[in-house]
């Protein structure tokens, strides 16, 4: 009896082994067409390959993840050191192209750094660096959490703004073409607690514009309802401004610290109607002219046609002037 207990176990750890091998051949195919696509198959920061054995040991005693919509970021440990561990829920993520443009920004402090990927399974795991962080949808949102008003004072925000604004700029305009992340909301960017920096992450919505050209046709609609530019929703064109109109939403929300469809039916040309009172309780009314400066920011990058939106480095180059002139003025 004990013999055939011990042939059933290897034989079904031999069907194991085979999946593993068959996932990890696919989708290692996948992540270098990405690769040789977007930068000749060189990465600036090298992927460490973990094995699915390594990934289940990472997380079987933890207790600690962060839901994100589609994701889930579970806390583990490699080498004696801790990491985020990426699961994903939805289908409709291009987790290849993810890695591989992922890899190429892992430099950059405010996207967050590929360790290294787990191509075992049949949806490939991503394994971050570690950060003590929360998720800017939560920050923004949930009106219980006791770090909201410490962790958004105005300074915060433009900074997070700004950080936002940088990583969509390098997506733009220092790879071969364009990449269009046509996902950029808060429940994609993360807040590193001790720092303060945001991190953005999941790109893997994002699509590259053709070669000399500065749009494309798609075949349908991806993204989040709300963050969607009119011309993409309704003609399927997508261009650098498509990123433009999303961050423009993000601007919104920063300021009022409301959701999206409260956003969209709201009055958006009085400021003093429309800001989120803590900023007021920090600043008083002495900061409404900053705050009109940025919300004349958030209207352009959200004007229903492409061409009337400024571009992304024009975007970053205004918050950055302005968290400046914050500075001087806070003093």
């Amino acid at each position: 009896m004990a013999f055939f207990r011990k042939k059933l176990f290897s034989s079904a750890s031999a069907v194991r082994r085979k999946k593993e091998h068959d996932c990890y051949l696919k989708n290692g195919s996948c992540v270098l067409e990405e690769l040789l696509a977007l930068c000749d198959g060189n990465c600036r920061v090298p992927i460490r390959y973990f094995t699915a054995i390594e990934i289940h040991n990472a997380i079987k005693h933890s207790k600690t993840k962060m839901e994100l919509r589609g994701v889930v970021l579970v806390t583990g440990s490699l080498d004696n050191r801790p990491v985020l561990v990426r699961f994903n829920r939805c289908k409709f993520f291009n987790i290849h192209r993810d890695i591989a443009i992922t890899a190429q920004m892992s430099h950059l402090k405010n996207v967050l750094r590929l360790i290294g990927c787990c191509l075992e399974f049949e949806e490939p795991v991503m394994v971050y660096e570690y950060v003590e962080a929360i998720s800017l949808f939560d920050l923004l949102f949930k009106k219980d959490n006791l770090n909201r008003k410490s962790s958004l004072s105005w300074g915060s925000r433009l900074r997070v703004a700004r950080d936002v604004a940088s990583a969509i700029v390098f997506l733009h305009t220092e790879f071969t073409t364009p990449i269009i992340h046509r996902d950029i909301k808060p429940s994609n960017v993360i807040i590193d607690e001790k720092s303060g920096v945001a991190k953005i992450l999941n790109f893997s919505l994002s699509i590259s514009l053709p070669p000399g050209e500065l749009e494309v046709k798609d075949d349908g609609v991806c993204g989040t309802h709300g963050y969607i530019a009119p011309e993409y929703e309704h003609q399927l064109i997508i261009t650098q401004k498509t990123d433009v109109y999303s961050f423009g939403i993000l601007l919104f929300q920063l300021l009022t610290g409301k959701d999206v469809y409260d956003i969209m039916v709201g009055v958006r040309d009085n400021v003093l109607h429309i800001v989120d009172l803590t900023i007021f309780e920090e600043h008083g009314i002495e900061i409404e002219q900053p705050l009109k400066d940025y919300l004349d920011l958030a209207k352009k990058c959200t004007a229903d046609k492409g061409d009337d939106r400024p571009y992304m480095i024009h975007v970053a180059r205004e918050l950055c002037r302005m968290e400046k002139c914050f500075r001087s003025w806070s003093k």
